[in-house]
């Protein structure tokens, strides 16, 4: 079963009978499982609570729980602060006795929590027991327990009992401007950084075991379930996410996570086709098949002015595809508003409940998908190169543009961590930004050597950095900065891309800078496409095969649109022709930002999602092994109804024709017979 948990504010102050009665309404009609209610949230927040302040919340949430348990629906609690999201003019009640964040810049915080302050710790400790007296199926902690965005803020902490603990660890006096100075210090990582990344690491992981031992002392059934935010950025306080979660849940209880779906507002579905590998998945990855996902859908600033009915339900059916048991529904405000029966949720979540029970009958497992590992680590903040080393964005890894990209191009793609000992063999990788840094020279070689692999330019740069620029047979390289009048566009020479011959692609707007490589003469490079000046003067090779196994794309990301320019058809095209010359892979055909992912785990299954606005007829896939199967069976939605319809395959040119509608905004899932 698929579960919809509703998050609620119940405002102990004004909740009303009849606020109550559209809930219990509300929770039948939508087939809701389970309501986690808030405490102390947004508008409503008063800072840190003391314990008489949360009991008045407790104590308007029982009986209402309670009624609610009568009714077949499970409660869970959602404290609105930990660490706190943001400073909105409160100050700590210094009865509570703990400090608060001092940022990178020296700023010192009102009310945001210092994490590493043993006083909060016990402070928090002691209102997640408190809170564990209500016995809630899980108990979460929210998304602001993070070093970073904490506005007006910028990342922390900085404050003197953090200054003295690296002090203490580095072995020497350092003023605060000067470790921040070194900790984003350009080229190689300094100890200032490793220092920074294992107490952020270690505090946060102390943290969560000091809550699950009183929690579970007071009630041992609830799990603590953590709320993420997005991966790139945990990196940067070196969120161990197997420590962490292991920590938090305790003996005998899952890992259980929101991960962060990247649309509080709509936005166009293609877009959130690409965010959703960025932050969704690649948070599922980290965590694996066995947790518990319940994804946060979250409609803010609230109602169908913010966010459409249809595609409100599109997020919470595609949350099946990073194999989520269920979803967190933050549907409605968080003032105390209680039920707006006018946005008509309830409808919508009625209809979607029965095909989300039947497609979670075989939910998906990302380890056993069948397609291009796009490779991420969690410690790439620790040994990627800053450049200018002003920003502690710079920390950041570039490391799921390939996830967005082929994803969003309709490649079958699986997100895949690694450690320093991974070894993989025959197999098709992605990997972008400075992930090759954690390897040690030999592993790298074993990767490019025994796998087909995409490299971006940054990756291309690491290889040069590391004396391994043989392995790609590149003896020169340069850098041109985009925008400088260097380089205008890429052609495809000599290929010929959805008709259209020799086809260009801008390299001058909406996209990052151009390495020209220069490759060794008499080298095993197969150059599909050359960067051109305004004036059509050739300047250097862009799209390369290189040793029949390694697809070379030397450019970088740009800090405001990513890889926007490669998002093109002309590009789609030039990526299947590459790899089809030099390995099988899964992708579809004809259906612009349709994605498709592989799974072998109960048999071949294919699940397809259509995040664009254009309906398509068909499905066209090309498989990377051949299919004996002769019929497919294909779970869909039609209205309320869940559909499961048997249809023949036509197989063509290498090609699976499934006759089945894909309507915009709709997902299917297709196995084999």
């Amino acid at each position: 079963m698929f579960q919809y948990s509703l998050r609620y504010t119940l405002d102990p102050r004004t909740n009303t009978p009849a606020k109550d009665a559209k809930l219990y309404a509300f929770v039948q009609q939508a087939h809701v499982d389970n309501v986690a209610f808030f405490i102390n949230p947004e508008e409503l927040n008063e800072s840190h609570l003391d314990a008489d302040q949360t009991q008045m919340w407790l104590d308007a949430i029982k009986p209402v729980s309670d009624h609610l348990a009568t009714l077949g629906v499970s409660t869970s609690l959602n404290p609105w602060t930990t660490i706190m999201h943001s400073d909105r003019g409160h100050t700590v009640n210094p009865a509570l006795g703990f400090s608060t964040l001092v940022d990178i810049n020296g700023r010192q915080a009102t009310e945001i929590a210092c994490p590493g302050d043993p006083g909060w710790r016990a402070y928090l400790a002691d209102r997640y027991a408190q809170y564990a007296t209500l016995h809630p199926r899980e108990l979460w902690l929210e998304d602001d327990f993070r070093h970073y965005n904490h506005t007006p803020l910028k990342l922390g902490c900085f404050c003197d009992r953090h200054m003295a603990i690296y002090q203490e660890k580095l072995g020497r006096k350092i003023s605060r401007a000067a470790f921040v100075a070194a900790m984003l210090a350009p080229g190689a990582p300094t100890p200032e950084r490793k220092v920074y990344l294992d107490t952020a690491r270690e505090e946060m992981k102390a943290t969560v075991r000091a809550i699950e031992a009183r929690v579970h002392a007071v009630s041992p059934e609830t799990n603590l379930a953590q709320m993420t935010s997005f991966p790139n950025w945990h990196a940067l306080e070196g969120r161990d996410w197997s420590g962490h979660f292991a920590g938090l849940s305790g003996e005998g209880h899952p890992w259980v996570a929101r991960p962060h779906l990247p649309a509080y507002n709509e936005i166009a579905p293609l877009k959130y086709s690409r965010v959703f590998e960025d932050y969704t998945r690649t948070t599922a990855a980290y965590l694996g098949d066995d947790a518990e996902l319940l994804p946060e859908l979250e409609n803010y600033m609230y109602s169908p002015f913010v966010k459409s009915v249809a595609f409100t339900q599109f997020q919470i059916e595609t949350a099946a595809l990073v194999g989520a048991r269920g979803i967190l529904l933050n549907l409605f405000d968080m003032i105390g508003n209680g039920i707006d029966d006018d946005y008509h949720y309830a409808e919508m979540m009625a209809a979607s409940k029965p095909f989300l029970d039947d497609i979670t009958t075989h939910r998906l497992r990302m380890s056993t998908t069948r397609g291009i590992r796009v490779l991420v680590d969690q410690d790439s903040a620790y040994t990627l190169h800053t450049h200018a080393g002003k920003d502690p964005v710079e920390l950041l890894p570039h490391e799921t543009n390939w996830a967005a990209l082929l994803g969003t191009m309709g490649f079958s793609t699986t997100i895949t961590p690694v450690q320093l000992d991974t070894h993989f063999a025959g197999e098709q990788l992605a990997i972008s930004g400075q992930l090759l840094r954690n390897f040690a020279p030999d592993t790298i070689r074993q990767l490019l050597t025994d796998n087909v692999t995409l490299l971006d330019g940054e990756a291309v740069q690491v290889l040069l950095d590391l004396g391994l620029g043989d392995l790609i047979h590149v003896d020169n390289a340069e850098w041109h900065a985009v925008r400088t009048g260097y380089q205008s566009y890429e052609a495809a020479d000599g290929h010929t891309v959805e008709g259209v011959a020799d086809p260009r692609v801008t390299m001058l707007q909406h996209t990052g800078d151009y390495l020209r490589l220069g490759y060794a003469p008499g080298s095993d490079v197969d150059v599909w496409s050359h960067a051109y000046s305004a004036d059509g003067t050739q300047l250097g090779p862009v799209m390369a095969v290189i040793n029949h196994r390694t697809i070379v794309m030397p450019m970088d990301e740009d800090p405001k649109y990513g890889w926007e320019s490669q998002y093109v058809g002309f590009k789609q095209g030039l990526y299947q022709q590459m790899l089809d010359t030099i390995t099988n892979v899964d992708y579809l055909v004809g259906m612009p930002n349709a994605k498709l992912i592989v799974t072998t785990q109960d048999g071949l299954m294919l699940w397809a999602a259509n995040f664009t606005l254009d309906d398509y007829d068909r499905i066209t896939w090309v498989p990377a092994h051949h299919l004996d199967a002769t019929t497919a069976v294909v779970l869909s939605r039609d209205g309320d109804q869940s559909v499961t319809t048997r249809v023949p395959l036509k197989q063509e040119d290498g090609r699976v024709v499934i006759p089945v509608r894909l309507p915009h905004l709709q997902m299917v899932q297709i196995h084999f017979e």
